[in-house]
């Protein structure tokens, strides 16, 4: 079959024949398929097992060996005959075409990944749909508070931490928002002062240890918002200050039933677990329950008595009780399903990344085509030469900006020297170096005055009693911003450069050997 249509292809369209477009492309259409299906098995959950299915580094090796071999019996099909060694007449814009195809196989062979992780995340997916998701991680969420939820900080004692005299005077300039965002502790702010915490809460008016229930976290799953989060750990609080011990026990429920459904192992049921846990009023004299496996536990773990209660403290050996519940295992799972609703199936990144690296590889084939393999290897060992050189000339100068700077004057001087040997109709052995090293640098120009500018435009950092400022820069967060905008609209701009560049080799072809 791919016999006829490569005949076919050869008497109607020889250019298509040449690559071995349609063959290649089939190959990576299959390559896609495959690696989909591969990524559909990584993406299996077992509920109630806490190792994954990890194939993904398996893949990925097989991946790229199957693409390294793929890559080399193509090149030597393709590189067995060229229209420009044997003057084949070619249209102006053949060498466009011939380098599209090229960039397309490319693109083909090297984003495997793409199908593996749509395939994954899919499947993912298909376990609830996003409503039940969302549901069930509402219960695993709040249900944590009483298990192993961590408790939440406390506000600064602006008397104990000596921000304050006794009379209410402030006698230090600090801000104890500020420190609570950088993680003060026992530090010293202005120079001067010891942060201290105060050992309880105060919620809806009313006084509770800082080790009590209402003062635990809930577990964060990427499908419920942050707000939603403090929604759903306000309204617990507000059951246990109420002593709605209906819908705490209905909570404890349907975790119950979670458990049970993924058959996972405790030695707790819902009715032990509010005897153990709910302890009106103060809510602070309550059995910890280890979120694992028993056979992890500790031996002091045994050593409790049903109603004993381990000592509200947040760490410690004697922490937790004999009760235990595979609150780890059931987080991890749902938290993998929660990311596959939440995360993109494919990332801009990911894209430009798969972009450029198809554009890279389908240049060095391109410009292998175009020039000689003696000249394609020269330019090799001058690409290298030349980075080593500017490498030491950047370390002594100590600026790595400096390395910048030199590969884009290079560029820039690689490329006056192709066009001036061009229309000057010069030797055509002079500019074939200079050809390699420019269709691989080209591309680099605007990344690389796009990040000189923002190293110009970076802020300024001072160091003023510890505390760290900067200078703000409008133009280097702009930029920063607009990064991927800028990588985006580089690749259009290459496309389009090779476009007219391509006719410009062409012609170049047609300069006299000597």
């Amino acid at each position: 079959m791919f016999k006829d249509i490569q005949k076919k292809l050869l008497l109607q369209y020889p250019l298509l024949w040449n690559t071995k477009f349609v063959p290649m492309v089939a190959i990576g259409i299959l390559m896609h398929i495959i690696f989909f299906g591969l990524g559909y098995i990584d993406g299996t959950i077992d509920f109630s097992n806490k190792n994954n299915i990890d194939i993904i580094s398996f893949s990925i090796m097989i991946g790229i060996l199957s693409v390294i071999i793929i890559v080399i019996l193509w090149l030597v099909a393709y590189f067995k005959n060229n229209a420009l060694k044997s003057f084949y007449r070619k249209s102006k814009n053949s060498l466009f075409f011939e380098w599209m195809q090229i960039f397309v196989i490319c693109v083909l062979l090297i984003s495997f990944y793409v199908p593996f992780s749509i395939g994954k995340q899919l499947h993912q997916r298909s376990y609830y749909s996003l409503e039940e998701t969302a549901k069930r991680c509402k219960t695993i969420s709040t249900a944590d508070i009483f298990i192993d939820g961590s408790f939440g900080d406390t506000e600064i004692d602006s008397l104990a931490s000596g921000l304050i005299d006794s009379q209410g005077n402030k006698i230090a300039q600090t801000n104890a928002n500020y420190a609570n965002e950088q993680d003060i502790e026992a530090n010293t702010v202005d120079s001067a002062v010891a942060l201290r915490y105060k050992d309880h809460i105060i919620f809806n008016n009313k006084k509770y240890d800082q080790f009590s229930l209402l003062n635990r976290n809930t577990f964060e799953f990427s499908v419920i918002s942050r707000e939603q989060d403090s929604i759903n750990k306000i309204q617990v609080d507000t059951w246990l200050q109420n002593k709605n011990e209906g819908e705490i026990k209905k909570l404890m429920a349907d975790y119950m039933s979670l458990i049970r459904e993924h058959n996972l192992a405790t030695n707790l049921n819902a009715t032990k677990w509010f005897e153990i846990t709910y302890k009106a009023p103060d809510f602070n004299e309550f059995l910890y329950i280890q979120p694992y496996l028993k056979e992890f536990e500790t031996e002091n773990s045994y050593q409790y008595n049903d109603y004993e209660t381990a000592v509200a403290v947040p760490y410690g050996e004697n922490k937790y009780s004999k009760y235990f519940v595979q609150q780890d295992i059931l987080k991890d799972k749902y938290d993998i399903v929660a990311d596959a609703y939440t995360d993109s199936f494919i990332e801009i990144e990911m894209i430009l990344s798969f972009l450029y690296g198809a554009f890279g590889l389908s240049i060095l084939i391109f410009s292998f085509r175009v020039t000689s393999g003696k000249s394609w290897l020269i330019a090799v060992v001058v690409t290298g030469v030349i980075n080593v050189i500017y490498g030491i000339f950047t370390a002594i100068a100590g600026s790595s900006t400096m390395y910048f700077y030199l590969i884009l004057a290079t560029i820039l001087g690689v490329l006056f020297y192709f066009f001036l040997i061009f229309f000057n109709k010069k030797s055509l052995q002079l500019s074939r170096i200079a050809l390699n090293l420019a269709l691989w640098s080209f591309s680099t120009i605007i990344p690389i005055v796009y990040f000189l500018t923002m190293e110009a435009n970076k802020p300024r950092y001072y160091d003023n009693y510890n505390l760290q400022r900067y200078e703000d820069s409008k133009l280097y967060n702009w930029l920063n911003e607009h990064l991927i905008h800028m990588l985006s609209l580089n690749f259009v701009l290459v496309i389009l450069s090779l476009f007219f560049l391509s006719k410009i080799i062409r012609n170049w072809r047609g300069i006299a050997e000597n």
